[in-house]
C-alpha cells in the first residue's frame, strides 16, 4: 500500500543550534496532531546539530533531513519549500518551542473557516532550556477575528495579523510562486508575509498562545547591529517597494508600508537599543544608509505622522541630545512594563 502524504509540512532551518535543537524537535514530535512531516535543513552547521537531526530522523520517519553549505535562513526555507509534501505549511525556528496543540488548533481553525492563513498569538521566553506551556485548550477554540481582506485589514485597518512566519499555518497553494528574498537573511518574515497577505483571500486569527519565541544569544534580531544588518534594513525598503512591479495596483500602499518599516528599523528599533551619545559610529553608519532611503521617490515622509517625522528629523540632523531623550524615554518605558 502506498504511503499517504502528510497533511502538514513543518519547515525548520538549522544553523549551529545544538544547545536548543532537541527542545524544538521534541515539542514538534509531541504534537497532538500526528499527520505531519518535518523538513529540517542543516545550513552548514559546525556544531553537533547534524548529529541531533540524524538521531531524530533515525527514530521517526516523519523527520526528513537535508544538508546544504551555509547560505542563510532564506535559502534554507526556499530549499525546504521545494521539498514539501503537505497540503499545509508551518515554519519553526531552530530554537523556538511549539505548544503541544500548535498544529491541532491552527489546522482546526482552517477547516472550520475555509481560511488560507491561520494565525496564533505567541509568548517570549529567555530560558536556556525548554518551555513548559501551562495551558491546554479544549474545543471549540475561540477566534479573535476573521478577515476576508487580510492585506487591507493588516496594513490599512491595523488589525492584528502578525508578520511572523512561525505564528501561522499556511495553505500550501497560497505559497506557490512566493519565496524568501536572499537579500534578507535575518528579517525575511516581513517581505514574505506582505506578499502572502496580498494573495490571501481569508485569514483567521485565534487567541491562543501556541508558540514560545526564544529571546537570547541565538536571536538574530537581538544581536549587535553590523553594517551588513543595516544594509539589510535598507534592502527591505527596496524589496517592499519593488513588490509594486508585481502588484502595480498596490504601489502607493506598498510605499507607505516600506516607509513605516524603514522608520521603525532605522529609528525606533535603534533608539530602543543603542544610546546615541555613546554609539556615535553606529548612528553615523545608520544615517548614511537612511539618507539613501530618504532620497528615493517612494519614501512617503508625510505618512509617518508628526511625532515620527520629528524623530526622523532629529536622527538625520544629528541632534544626538534630542535623540538621547528619546532613548531614555523608550528604555524607561520598557523597564516599567
Amino acid at each position: 500500500m502506498q504511503k499517504q502524504n502528510p497533511l502538514i509540512s513543518v519547515i525548520i532551518p538549522v544553523y549551529n543550534a545544538g544547545n536548543f535543537l532537541e527542545y524544538t524537535l521534541e515539542a514538534i514530535k509531541n504534537q497532538t496532531f500526528k499527520n505531519f512531516e518535518v523538513i529540517c535543513v542543516n545550513d552548514g552547521s559546525t556544531d553537533n546539530s547534524q548529529e541531533i537531526l540524524e538521531k531524530y530522523a533515525a527514530k521517526d520517519k516523519n523527520f526528513r533531513i537535508f544538508y546544504q553549505n551555509n547560505q542563510g535562513g532564506s535559502a534554507s526555507r526556499n530549499f525546504a519549500l521545494d521539498k514539501v509534501k503537505g497540503q499545509y505549511i508551518a515554519f519553526c525556528d531552530h530554537d523556538d518551542i511549539y505548544h503541544p496543540q500548535y498544529l491541532e488548533v491552527l489546522y482546526r481553525h482552517m477547516c472550520d473557516t475555509g481560511a488560507d492563513i491561520s494565525c496564533c498569538s505567541y509568548l517570549k521566553f529567555a530560558l536556556r532550556g525548554g518551555y513548559n506551556f501551562k495551558e491546554r485548550y479544549t474545543a471549540p477554540f475561540p477566534v479573535r477575528f476573521m478577515s476576508e481582506s487580510p492585506f487591507e485589514d493588516k496594513f490599512c485597518h491595523k488589525k492584528k495579523i502578525g508578520t511572523l512566519m512561525w505564528q501561522k499555518l499556511y495553505a500550501a497553494p497560497l505559497l506557490e510562486g512566493i519565496r524568501f528574498s536572499l537579500k534578507l537573511p535575518a528579517i525575511n518574515d516581513i517581505l514574505f508575509n506582505i506578499e502572502v497577505l496580498l494573495n490571501s483571500r481569508k485569514a483567521v486569527v485565534c487567541t491562543q498562545e501556541l508558540i514560545a519565541y526564544r529571546q537570547g544569544e541565538t536571536s538574530q534580531t537581538l544581536q549587535k547591529l553590523s553594517e551588513k544588518r543595516i544594509q539589510e534594513y535598507r534592502d527591505l525598503f527596496s524589496e517592499i517597494v519593488n513588490l509594486g512591479e508585481k502588484y502595480p495596483g498596490r504601489q502607493k500602499v506598498l510605499d507607505k508600508i516600506a516607509t513605516r518599516y524603514a522608520y521603525g528599523m532605522f529609528v525606533d528599533e535603534v533608539l530602543h537599543r543603542y544610546n546615541p551619545l555613546t554609539e556615535t559610529e553606529l548612528y553615523d553608519t545608520l544615517r548614511r544608509y537612511l539618507q539613501e532611503v530618504l532620497s528615493e521617490r517612494h519614501f512617503r515622509f508625510f505618512s509617518l505622522g508628526i511625532k515620527r517625522m520629528f524623530w526622523l528629523w532629529a536622527f538625520c540632523r544629528k541632534k544626538n541630545s534630542l535623540l538621547h531623550r528619546g532613548y531614555s524615554h523608550f528604555n524607561k518605558k520598557e523597564r516599567c512594563q
